[in-house]
């Protein structure tokens, strides 16, 4: 098994011994000294005290992240660039851009996924050609690994992927804990894994080839006209009755497609393209004028079975959600191609020893710059050594002689979609103690529809205070307790606001959820999403302050889990 991808890029003993010396002020990185296998990088961010507080508390919520106009045009993301000034092994970059980054799940106030934005000021800085640097805090991961060995592994094997290395991130003085230092996907990356980097590059986060979806995958780069056309007319194809192989060769390069299909399963990525339709690249390649996939967000590899909807029925060794890889396993002989692929990764590159030996390797590396909330991670690296012992007799059992049937057939990406509308004119008190099920507090008018139909609620009241009462880490929240006239069931309305926002003036951003009845909802399933404005004319945040205005907004489902 060739395992050199796992070895340190070639850097010169000087530049070596500058970068260990404290010396490396001195020099340029180059763009293979950022990504060294043998040792942490050490990056040391400076950055003004209250904008590190506002970015580190900038967030995204399933209303903003999922609402279903993204099916035409992705959604904008919550967060902004902050100047700061920052050292990699030394090496001083002035003025560049930090922000924070994140879908939903990696989300974190105390430990945040950082961009770094290199020519934010000074546009020629850049390292090798990279001005974007990725710092993931593997909050999916407490393994710390996935991401590092996964690129490692798909890059290994034959399918472009980022370069990866470990970070100690510190913080205006604070060690902030081991970061995955992941190459963005940029030109360097394209060049590398594809011989050039002139052709169109899209980005999926939950999106996929559906009809009506072809506005979702987020464009990056190159001929976005004649790209979006190409999406356009898979789309068609996948959605015709009869679809088979050479067709979609026709669009999406199927040695290259097999082989990054083959190996999300193999690794057990549940939240990849096959896995999720979500955490990747397409590139259209000149070269061959097809698609291409490239992997990203790789923190949910070495599991047995997907974290989300799993299926027990489900096989082990292949992922079905991605609408390519679906269609393409209906066909016989497309199973087979996957089973060979399959095979012969582990055959070729598949080697136990060498990869529970770098997951040694790492540990020792690691451990010493560990955050304290990094503490699950000697536990979880173990979950990873189970996985990749019992990997291959799992695989083989399941396809020895063939690949297992499985029809299941994905639905569209989730999406929140608008059920209902709703009005609220407000005079409330702040309250520390929130009493959540008490009525006729304050003065409240709400008008509510829903599905189109008007909804006559009583005995409404309304107060101001800390949502969920676990406090001041939650938001501020204006809570509306009601009864439905027709059947008496409580109905209540949380509208959550940035601590930041939640004063008199302009509009605000809101949203939270609808509850009827005193039934909870874990997760998403199931619940009704609030998001809208409000505007304040009164606010404060001390017992007894006043909190009045008006709010108005759309009541919200998600619409699409359980695939």
């Amino acid at each position: 098994m060739n395992m050199t991808f796992f070895k340190c890029p070639t850097v010169g003993l000087a530049a070596f011994v500058l970068a260990s010396t404290g010396l490396a002020a001195s020099k340029k990185l180059t763009l293979d000294e950022l990504f060294p296998a043998d040792r942490v990088l050490d990056v040391q961010i400076t950055v003004a005290e209250k904008d590190w507080n506002k970015i580190r508390h900038q967030s995204r919520n399933f209303v903003s992240a999922l609402h279903e106009s993204r099916k035409v045009k992705p959604i904008d993301g919550p967060y902004e660039y902050v100047n700061a000034d920052m050292t990699i092994d030394g090496v001083k970059f002035e003025k560049v851009g930090l922000r924070k980054k994140g879908f939903i799940g990696s989300q974190s106030t105390s430990r945040p996924s950082l961009k770094i934005k290199l020519n934010h000021i000074d546009k020629g800085q850049a390292i090798g050609g990279l001005t974007k640097l990725t710092m993931n805090n593997n909050k999916q991961d407490s393994s710390i690994v996935s991401q590092y060995m996964g690129y490692a592994f798909f890059a290994q094997a034959g399918s472009p992927a980022p370069r990866c290395a470990f970070a100690k991130v510190t913080v205006n003085g604070k060690n902030i804990g081991i970061y995955s230092h992941v190459e963005s996907i940029r030109k360097p990356l394209l060049a590398r894994g594809f011989g050039n980097d002139a052709g169109t590059l899209y980005e999926g986060t939950v999106a996929d080839f559906y009809e009506d979806w072809e506005g979702s995958l987020e464009y990056k780069r190159g001929d976005d006209k004649l790209g979006r056309e190409k999406i356009r007319q898979l789309i068609q194809l996948l959605e015709s009755e009869e679809v088979s192989e050479e067709a979609i060769g026709r669009f999406v390069d199927l040695d290259s497609f097999y082989r990054f299909w083959a190996i999300e399963g193999l690794l057990g990525f549940w939240d990849g393209y096959s896995g999720n339709a979500n955490n990747f690249f397409i590139y259209l390649n000149p070269k061959t004028d097809r698609f291409h996939f490239i992997p990203w967000g790789a923190d949910a590899l070495f599991r047995k079975r997907s974290m989300l909807n799993f299926d027990f029925r489900a096989p082990v060794s292949v992922k079905t959600k991605g609408r390519v890889a679906y269609r393409l396993y209906q066909l016989p002989e497309s199973r087979e191609r996957y089973r060979k692929t399959l095979h012969d990764l582990l055959k070729e590159h598949w080697g136990e020893d060498k990869l529970l030996a770098e997951c040694d390797r790492i540990e020792a590396l690691i451990k010493p710059h560990l955050n304290r909330e990094q503490y699950r991670f000697t536990k979880s690296l173990n979950g990873t050594r189970d996985f990749i012992k019992a990997r291959r007799g799992d695989l083989m059992k399941e396809t020895a002689d063939s690949m297992p049937a499985w029809r299941k057939e994905p639905k569209a990406p989730p999406v929140i979609a608008a059920i209902g509308k709703i009005k609220a004119r407000f005079s409330a008190l702040w309250m520390e103690d929130s009493p959540r099920e008490r009525t006729n507090i304050g003065k409240v008018e709400i008008s509510l529809t829903m599905d189109g139909m008007k909804v006559a609620l009583k005995d409404a009241g309304v107060h101001a205070a800390w949502t969920g009462g676990f406090g001041r880490s939650s938001k501020p929240s204006v809570r509306i307790v009601a009864r439905r006239a027709d059947n008496d069931k409580q109905v209540s309305f949380d509208l959550g606001m940035e601590e930041d926002s939640f004063r008199a003036g302009d509009d605000i951003q809101s949203s939270g959820v609808l509850k009827e009845g005193r039934s909870f909802s874990f997760g998403p399933l199931g619940m009704q999403f609030i998001g809208g404005k409000t505007r304040l004319r009164a606010a404060g945040m001390r017992e007894g302050d006043k909190v009045e205005g008006e709010f108005e907004g759309e009541v919200m489902k998600l619409i699409g889990m359980g695939r």
